[in-house]
């Protein structure tokens, strides 16, 4: 990729009879002549600034800029990161696919004896125990991440939960420092499971070969309990996926057998952190994203607007409308207590609009970077609502509306503000992703819940998943999905003109 750029710019200097070693001289000697052979081959990752200094010297034209822009997109990261950025960009954009039938997978199952079996026949033996009285599973995931390993197991889990509400399941997942497709992949793996309230995702983030040692990689920890003939059962299952040979699983009900592997794995588990936060509480959500909206920047992938790109007059006109007991009611959904006194859900009140007003003025310090779809910007124009408003608001009038849609036109027209909007036509994940950049990634999931007040986040501080996130949206996302300035600004009146 940085020999593609580089033979692009050198041969656009040959065709204007301009030699490499005048550029120092062409760019008023701002850059140093190895300054600039380290943008040209892609060492250094070409500025902003840079790039328009080539287009003019170069007189390059519409299709070459693009062309320009697309080599220096490429230019710095390697095959896993181009990688990276198309399975997110399927995620994002394509259609949700059924799963093909997996090739299956062999493994040796031990049982009183050795068998050769495959892992639909273990998952098939495991289920047929779902039948008993009071059964319940007890499931520790470790890895399991790659060749499809967690594909087979996914609707088993969520079967198991179906079936027995006391079951659950923890998974210890290992991010890496390097290897952005192993990231990213791992996150699209665990986001399936995310809704089941069973479902817990430990994470750590490996920083070199061996910082990390457990007994056992890629294992799968079952524990069954249940009731036949009134009389307490218990089988365990441990299915181990061996990197280089074939995966094996033992079976057995030696109590004092299972409290080995689970020390190990809880020995194992200390190293981790929780992924995962469910919280009710509005006030305590909204400081925590104050304090990380003031000190990082933010790119946002979303439906339509977020609360803080939200004037607080608007918030203010809109609660205007409540009578005395529906603020009394939305102010103890807030509280998650029950108010009864005018003055103290006036009281409650103001405090979410001055946490709001303040994360709205805080989006002007640091840069932010939404990504909305013109489906959910008509959605928001038709209904008054955004993608994640809470059921407790009323919808927003024609009007406020109409200013909640002008307040982003007119931030991302305005060369001096920090915001920028990227336009899509239309995004098939109904999630709310954040990332801030030098913290991690917040992804808001369980959209029914996050709509009654029940906030569920995924919270992976990884700086690898960072980047992946930052590099699709700075750089892929721009020149192959997204609507210039002047489109979406244009899209943005006709949505007006046409709704409000």
């Amino acid at each position: 990729m940085t020999r593609d750029l580089y033979k692009f710019l050198t041969s656009k200097c040959k065709e204007r009879g301009i030699k490499i070693e005048e550029l120092p001289r062409r760019f008023h000697n701002q850059y140093s002549r190895s300054t600039i052979y380290r943008y040209m081959k892609g060492i250094l990752h070409m500025t902003p600034e840079v790039q328009a200094l080539f287009v003019k010297l170069l007189n390059l034209n519409h299709m070459e800029q693009a062309q320009f822009t697309k080599l220096i997109s490429l230019s710095v990261y390697d095959e896993s990161m181009i990688a990276a950025r198309k399975v997110l960009d399927h995620f994002l954009f394509s259609p949700k696919e059924e799963y093909s039938a997996l090739p299956d997978i062999e493994l040796v199952f031990y049982n009183n004896d050795r068998y050769i079996r495959t892992i639909d026949e273990i998952i098939s033996i495991i289920q047929d125990l779902t039948r008993h009285d009071s059964f319940s599973c007890d499931i520790k995931i470790i890895g399991c991440i790659q060749s499809n390993i967690l594909e087979y197991f996914s609707d088993f889990i969520k079967h198991i939960f179906l079936v027995s509400p006391s079951s659950t399941a923890e998974h210890l997942v290992v991010f890496s420092e390097k290897d952005y497709l192993q990231n990213i992949m791992l996150l699209m793996n665990i986001l399936p499971l995310l809704t089941s309230e069973h479902y817990h995702v430990f994470y750590h983030e490996l920083t070199s070969p061996g910082s990390i040692k457990t007994l056992f990689d890629n294992t799968l920890i079952l524990s069954c309990k249940y009731q036949e003939n009134n009389v307490w059962a218990e089988n365990h299952y441990i299915i181990s996926f061996l990197e280089h040979g074939m995966p094996e699983c033992i079976s057995f009900d030696d109590q004092y057998m299972y409290n080995f592997f689970m020390k190990n794995y809880m020995n194992y588990k200390q190293s981790f952190k929780n992924a995962l936060t469910k919280s009710k509480n509005l006030t305590l959500i909204d400081n925590e994203l104050l304090r990380l909206e003031e000190k990082h920047d933010v790119y946002m992938i979303k439906q339509n607007n977020c609360y803080n790109k939200i004037p607080a007059s608007v918030y203010r006109s809109m609660l205007s409308r409540l009578t005395s007991d529906e603020k009394m009611l939305f102010a103890s959904f807030v509280s998650q207590e029950s108010i009864k006194d005018e003055s103290l859900a006036h009281d409650g009140i103001e405090d979410i609009l001055e946490i709001l007003d303040k994360r709205v003025k805080c989006s002007f310090k640091n840069k932010q970077i939404d990504v909305y779809s013109k489906e959910g910007l008509i959605s928001l124009a038709k209904t008054g609502r955004i993608s994640d408003q809470l059921d407790a608001l009323p919808s927003f009038s024609k009007e406020e509306t109409k200013t909640i849609l002008a307040y982003i036109r007119d931030r991302n027209s305005d060369p001096k503000d920090n915001y920028t909007l990227f336009l899509v036509d239309e995004l098939k994940v109904l999630d709310s992703i954040v990332v801030f950049k030098d913290y991690g990634i917040i992804i808001e999931y369980d959209h029914p819940n996050l709509l009654q007040g029940i906030f569920k986040n995924l919270t992976i501080c990884n700086q690898n998943l960072i980047d992946i996130f930052i590099d699709y949206i700075e750089n892929h996302l721009p020149i192959n999905h997204a609507l210039s300035k002047e489109k979406a600004t244009a899209f943005i009146n006709e949505v007006i003109r046409e709704y409000l």
